[in-house]
């Protein structure tokens, strides 16, 4: 049966025994789905059993990349979609409603602007097939061939630079239309758990060993502390004020969860550049180990130790201990507001579409390690709790013994 989800505000003090907020489960007991759990020992990137790739393609493993890695899609050279359908479930968990007519000439519009840019501002011709195609899906799918003919080649790139455009185009214009619509936070974070909530439950259902999920809001004393413990941080850089959970049973289980969440849930070509970290999946060991995965390690678009030889690394958390374990990332989740557009006072703005963005952290962790983390007393939450107060105490009191000295 699905477990149950939780929505709270932020917990006191984590436990070994309740990892989130909620009755579903004890972690050192039974958990909800608990016979079939079966506990990992090893290496940080060791596995168990083979994870559950059915579905899979090429581009599942790049989407998985750029979660642990922290990357971009402007970064890309070529997109992964194999069928109309692909592009039509790519445009959906962006937020997009295929079969709506509003969104379809939303979705032209940009282009058109998308091309209009790039053929006034960089020299770049852009053939009316791409900026003005006669389908929707025609632009993502030229985006995606492996081409060998010059002709198509550049097509290819051409269509792929557009997209690019379009991406930042789309998210420009939605962050202009949340400060235009000056939605209360608590009105956008709402909708934003109502969407995860529904997409986790539809994974679960789906069989996904999802053992638990819980979503929360930092506490304003927990942000006025995170932003006195970083010398550089400002309000706008607080990044986790929404945050959801996820527990899965085994460690080989958290690529086929972040691939799923990626159909339903996550836009990768949303995530926040090098914003990730991740310090439980070797993504080159985990390439070359399972047999699924070796016949494309040669489509890959980075080559594949680039995460060892040149890692995007977020600034380090100082107050983090270095044996806590966990995969971490931070998400813009596109989220509706068509009945907000739609009132009169704000008529003017339908040229910016009818969605925003919301960031939102995402920390997803296996049984094992959620376990380990809580029993080791220099990396549980309270501890971290603990070092980032004193880290602050430091802080406020260090220039006044610098003026004033100690006595």
């Amino acid at each position: 049966m699905p477990v149950e989800f939780t929505a709270s505000r932020e917990p006191a003090s984590a436990s070994t025994n309740v990892p989130m907020q909620g009755e579903a489960a004890s972690l050192d007991g039974a958990p909800v789905l608990g016979e079939h759990v079966v506990f990992e020992t090893g290496p940080v990137d060791g596995y168990l059993r083979e994870p559950r790739l059915a579905g899979w393609t090429l581009d599942f493993l790049e989407r998985v990349r750029l979660i642990l890695r922290g990357g971009s899609v402007i970064d890309w050279y070529r997109l992964g979609f194999e069928s109309a359908e692909d592009v039509r479930e790519f445009l959906e968990v962006n937020g997009h409603d295929v079969a709506d007519v509003a969104d379809q000439q939303r979705v032209r519009a940009l282009l058109k602007e998308a091309a209009s840019y790039l053929r006034s501002e960089l020299d770049l011709d852009v053939p009316l097939s791409l900026s003005e195609p006669d389908t929707l899906e025609w632009p993502f799918l030229v985006a995606s061939r492996r081409a060998t003919d010059p002709g198509d080649i550049a097509e290819q790139r051409t269509a792929c630079i557009l997209l690019k455009l379009v991406h930042t185009m789309n998210h420009l214009e939605a962050r202009e239309l949340r400060l235009a619509l000056a939605l209360p936070e608590v009105e956008v974070f709402a909708r934003v758990e109502a969407r995860v909530g529904d997409s986790m439950r539809r994974l679960q259902l789906e069989g996904l060993p999802i053992l638990r999920f819980d979503m929360s809001r930092k506490a304003r004393d927990s942000t006025i502390t995170k932003l006195l413990s970083k010398r550089r941080a400002t309000a706008a850089q607080i990044l986790d004020r929404l945050r959801f959970r996820v527990l899965v049973e085994q460690r080989s289980d958290l690529p086929s969860v972040l691939a799923a969440m990626t159909r339903l849930l996550v836009p990768y070509n949303h995530v926040i550049p090098e914003e990730s970290s991740n310090n439980l999946i070797d993504f080159s060991s985990f390439a070359r180990t399972i047999p699924r995965l070796r016949p494309w390690l040669g489509g890959l678009q980075f080559r594949l130790d680039l995460e060892r030889e040149d890692p995007l690394t977020r600034d380090i958390n100082e107050c983090s201990a270095d044996e806590f374990r966990m995969i971490n990332f931070v998400v813009d989740v596109p989220v509706r507001v068509d009945d907000v557009v739609a009132r009169p006072e704000h008529s003017h703005l339908g040229g910016l579409g009818r969605m925003v963005f919301v960031n939102a952290e995402f920390q997803i962790y296996d049984l094992t390690t959620w376990q380990n983390n809580e029993r080791n007393t220099a990396a549980s939450h309270d501890a971290y709790k603990a070092r980032q107060k004193e880290r602050v105490r430091e802080r406020l009191y260090e220039g006044l013994e610098r003026t004033w000295g100690n006595g």
